[in-house]
């Protein structure tokens, strides 16, 4: 026999069979629910070879003589025996058995054919993927073609290289086909019955996304990385990425497929399902004795076994949950200064007005110049326990939400009244002369403290906000249940707000200037910087353009005023007008009218879910969400009307210290404190140690705005060495080296990539395996532990470390870096 189903005890025969088809084998007698399928045995691939002396002679001939020192010219051997083997015809014995075996199955069956040669999984040689895989094949003869493209996947230059790696004779080897019947996933992925990273063996790894599992482990996709316990299957930790694609069965194959918004970032699968994982690949681990990582899939809550392999290669909170979005960059010493005093000051006003526990210590804190928020207590005063409200009854429940927070009605109208009296200190100050350095000083004291003043209500608003729209989200919850999403969208849209205004104006802009040919031939000619330069020619843009600056001009391009606003970089503006000239304004217009319309229908077709008695409520519960959200948007908008006037106060300063000869460039003063300022101002220090912090500060910083921050400060551990930098990801393959990096953008950098260079791409895939050979380290932008890159690294013994965001950008070929696989860490030493 030639073909053997899963079931026949000959089938779980390594030689016979293969790595993949005797696992599939022996885990379907053993009871484990493994897709149905057959195996094209190794009888079949040595019949289907020996009648054609031209390919026995080959594979005879080229055993000996492949070039692996040329790889080009290796290839060129590989292409010509794996042509040979397309060019060959199944025997008549063979398509008998096919047939008979096929027939079992519906007509529109799709199967997945994947190459099992008898050197793959091995516990000393895993693959990795060096041989072909095809995924939803439909038919009879798609799925005989691709059995012979398997046959010869046999004769890749990345498996033939491999098994000299591993001292492998190359006649000796054979290839089996597995022939399964295709699962459509609903989620798919891999888990390993030990943590290979971590190298922890009372826990268990999971990697999952939606549909298929390739999407996991080709490396090219963000996917949730769960760790399980051993013990009780609990869930210990999670990463849950932000998932933009899956791969799902297409009529010809497979296919990428965005993954809705809805779903991208929470997490794909349930503890339950977790545990199931979990326990089948435990009960793998303890059928084979020994640690396993397995390939599953969910097809309508079915879990399936898809593959088994042994685990042969281990490897070894301040966070930016709360803060990254907020202050995603690096932020200067003077302004953190003045920010971190004026947020804790409104943090005490604020949770005070709010009747909630006074808070001692630090919300925000920087660190290395980057803001880390202490979870903590974000999740102590923010996310713990109820709501504490009866929404029996929706009236009573704004009573109770009205008796709880009371500050809710009165504050917008507070903050409105005591916007006048800022609105009029900026005016003030923005007109004030700074004609001397004791003026200077002074003004910086006046504006801290107007925006010290200005700011106290401003975190009760978010906090508030975010209260409001945790009770209409339990309320929409409660009331159309599986449907609150949508009714939750519709119902928090809003296009009054002033970031809408200041689109609007954007679109005002571009809108004139695409009608205008003369104006549009102009912005699709020059770039920003250009059309500036040139704005003087352009009389009516110009009084428009001057005018948008005049109302919006203090919008920040970041948060830090150390650099410019609008104001002093119009060409940041001009660039997002460009950004609009394409748009359809028509169509924009009418969507704000439709947006309006859809606001009203909603809100009337959950009156109508309603008892009347409960429409004054709910309608007060919507008006409150607007309310708050549009208040929140004004008070950011109006918050960075500061800026200009710290920028003001600031390079006031700072031309006085280039004076005396402390800096060179006024806008250094953000590298120092406030309380450095203070103390020269008072006398207490020289102007040598204000010279000598800046100096200090401002290379800190420049250094920490080239790095990758942890995101969980407690793990970061490392003392890093000298004046190295760190450029943090996830750990894919044990052990540290030191090289010099070589960036890989396609196979067209193959032929220059230089012997023990540390290998740098966006990601790895089968067809790179061989640089693999040469390199002393692995560093990848996206993947995690089950990637490509990570699992061939560990294989070959090399340090790898996997998800460093840009590190095509922030590396150049000949950098010497140290590569740290056990804390996937990258250290720059030059």
């Amino acid at each position: 026999m030639q073909i053997l189903k899963f079931s026949d005890e000959k089938a779980t025969n390594l030689e016979l069979c293969g790595g993949k088809g005797a696992n599939l084998a022996k885990l379907t007698r053993a009871g484990f629910k493994v897709p149905q399928g057959f195996i094209i045995s190794v009888k079949a691939y040595r019949k289907f070879i020996e009648n054609d002396e031209n390919i026995k002679n080959l594979i005879e001939n080229f055993g000996y003589i492949f070039d692996y020192q040329d790889l080009d010219k290796l290839e060129k051997q590989s292409k010509i025996l794996r042509e040979a083997f397309l060019e060959l015809d199944f025997g008549s014995e063979f398509l008998k058995e096919f047939d008979e075996n096929l027939k079992e199955f519906d007509e529109n069956t799709a199967f997945s054919v994947r190459s099992s040669s008898t050197m793959e999984d091995l516990n000393s040689a895993a693959f990795a993927g060096a041989h072909d895989t095809f995924l939803n094949i439909y038919g009879r003869d798609e799925i005989l073609k691709h059995i012979k493209h398997c046959f010869a996947s046999l004769w890749q230059s990345r498996a033939i290289l491999y098994r000299e790696e591993k001292n492998f004779f190359q006649n000796e080897a054979c290839m089996a086909v597995v022939v399964q019947k295709m699962v459509n996933a609903d989620f798919a992925g891999v888990s390993f019955s030990i943590n290979p990273v971590k190298n922890r063996n009372d826990e268990i790894l999971i990697n999952a996304n939606y549909g298929l599992g390739e999407s996991v482990v080709n490396g090219e996709f963000e996917v949730d990385e769960y760790c399980v316990s051993k013990s009780d299957f609990s869930l210990r930790s999670s990463h849950i990425a932000t998932k933009e694609f899956c791969i799902i069965q297409d009529k010809f194959g497979t296919k990428e497929e965005k993954i809705s918004k809805e779903k991208q970032n929470i997490p794909c699968l349930s503890e339950e399902k977790l545990k199931q994982i979990a326990k089948l690949n435990c009960d793998v681990e303890k059928y084979y004795a020994f640690a396993q990582d397995i390939e599953w899939a969910i097809e309508k809550d079915e879990l399936y076994l898809l593959q088994a392999r042994a685990i042969t290669t281990l490897a070894e909170r301040w966070t930016r949950d709360e803060s990254a979005e907020r202050y995603p960059n690096v932020i200067t010493p003077f302004t953190w200064d003045y920010v971190d005093k004026a947020f804790h000051i409104s943090l005490e006003y604020s949770f005070e007005m709010m009747n909630l526990p006074s808070f001692k210590g630090k919300w925000f804190a920087s660190f290395n110049n980057y803001i880390y928020g202490n979870q903590n207590a974000v999740w102590l005063y923010m996310q713990s326990g109820n709501l504490g409200i009866d929404f029996k009854n929706l009236d009573t429940a704004l009573e109770q939400i009205l008796q709880k927070y009371p500050h809710i009605y009165d504050l917008p109208k507070q903050w409105m009244r005591d916007l006048d009296d800022y609105l009029k200190g900026i005016g003030s100050l923005e007109n004030k002369m700074l004609l001397n350095d004791e003026q200077a000083f002074d003004f910086l004291d006046e504006v801290v403290n107007l925006g010290t003043i200005y700011f106290r209500p401003n975190i009760a608003i978010s906090i508030t906000q975010s209260l409001l729209y945790r009770i209409l989200k339990t309320f929409l919850e409660k009331l159309v249940g599986e449907k609150s999403g949508f009714y939750f969208d519709i119902l928090t849209r809003f296009d009054e707000s002033k970031t809408a205004q200041v689109n609007e104006d954007l679109l005002t802009l571009a809108e004139f200037i695409v009608k205008d040919p003369f104006l549009k031939s102009e912005f699709e000619k020059y770039n920003s910087q250009e059309l500036e330069e040139k704005m003087f020619n352009y009389k009516v843009l110009r009084q428009k353009f001057w005018s948008f600056l005049a109302h919006h001009g203090h919008r920040e391009i970041d948060f830090d005023p150390y650099h410019p606003t609008w104001s002093e970089a119009p060409s940041v503006v001009l660039d997002n007008i460009k950004l609009l000239l394409n748009s359809d304004f028509e169509k924009l217009a009418n969507e704000k009218l439709h947006k309006k319309k859809l606001y009203f229908n909603t809100k009337n077709e959950l009156f109508a879910l309603l008892p009347k008695q409960w429409h004054f409520g709910f309608d007060e519960l919507l008006n409150l969400v607007k309310t708050y959200t549009l208040l929140d948007d004004l008070e950011h908008y109006e918050t960075t009307r500061l800026s200009i006037l710290v920028r003001k106060a600031t390079k006031a300063i700072g031309e006085y210290f280039v004076k005396l000869g402390i800096i060179k460039d006024p806008l250094d003063v953000f590298f120092t404190h406030m309380q450095t300022i203070l103390d020269y101002k008072e006398g207490k220090i020289t102007s040598q140690m204000v010279r000598l912090e800046i100096e200090k500060e401002k290379v800190q910083y420049l250094e920490n705005s080239k790095k990758i921050p942890a995101w969980n400060l407690g793990e970061e551990d490392e003392v890093l060495e000298g004046d190295s930098e760190v450029l943090e990801g996830v750990a894919g393959s044990m052990g540290v080296a030191i090289g010099e990096v070589y960036l890989v953008h396609s196979k067209d950098d193959f032929a220059t990539f230089p012997k023990d260079a540390i290998l740098v791409a966006c990601t790895t895939n089968p067809a790179w395996t061989p640089l693999f050979y040469s390199a002393k380290g692995v560093i990848t932008e996206s993947g995690g532990a089950l990637s490509h890159g990570a699992v061939t690294a560990r294989e070959m013994k090399l340090p790898a470390v996997m998800s460093i965001r840009n590190a095509m950008q922030i590396l150049k070929n000949g950098m010497q870096v140290k590569i740290d696989g056990n804390k996937g860490k990258v250290y720059i030493l030059d």
